[in-house]
């Protein structure tokens, strides 16, 4: 009897992790993205589950903003969460699914570093979508205060704030799932 819980226990598991890709993936379908690039799987599931948190209408949540002091680009934001009430930025994540889970947090962690000193430098920064080319007032990120990072299952055990529901694997999977589904003509294409 014990043997056919653990089993059961088991499929549960399996069914709900598959049903949860299924309705990203329908989320997913409908989104234009390259997926060319390995990390933009993680950065499209990470903003679908941070949603989830952070529902519309009274939150959006972004991917891809490129920052910029007018001349170039130096550097981008993964995942911004936007408080539609306050009309202000209140969280960045940086979304890294590495391989070196503890160079991935290495990394997430000299990127905000990079952006805090570049945002605090007295300078002009400009911020622009990666893929809708809508831009943002500096004033839109003035006060934002909090940042996460996030990456795979079991990233947390390493240092990571948050981990997404699939590991590494799991994501490559996916991403080719996604690739396959634009080269059909089934999913939106950049």
């Amino acid at each position: 009897m014990k043997q056919f819980a653990v089993i059961f226990a088991l499929l549960v598991s399996c069914s709900s992790a598959f049903a949860g890709w299924a309705e990203d993936f329908e989320i997913l379908k409908s989104v234009p993205r390259s997926y060319e690039d390995s990390g933009s799987i993680c950065e499209e599931v990470a903003r679908i589950e941070v949603a989830r948190e952070f529902p519309a209408p009274q939150y959006d949540v972004l991917v891809g903003i490129a920052y910029s002091d007018g001349s170039r680009v130096v550097g981008e934001l993964d995942l911004v969460i936007v408080d539609n009430n306050l009309q202000k930025v209140i969280q960045v994540g940086e979304v890294k699914c590495w391989k070196d889970v503890r160079g991935g947090l290495t990394k997430a962690q000299e990127q905000r570093s990079r952006y805090l000193k570049f945002k605090n430098a007295n300078k002009v920064v400009n911020y622009v979508s990666t893929s809708t080319k809508e831009t943002y007032s500096p004033e839109f990120f003035a006060h934002v205060k909090e940042f996460f990072s996030m990456a795979q299952k079991g990233s947390t055990n390493q240092g990571f704030d948050r981990e997404l529901t699939y590991t590494l694997k799991e994501m490559h999977d996916r991403r080719y799932e996604m690739i396959r589904c634009q080269n059909l003509g089934q999913c939106a294409r950049p």
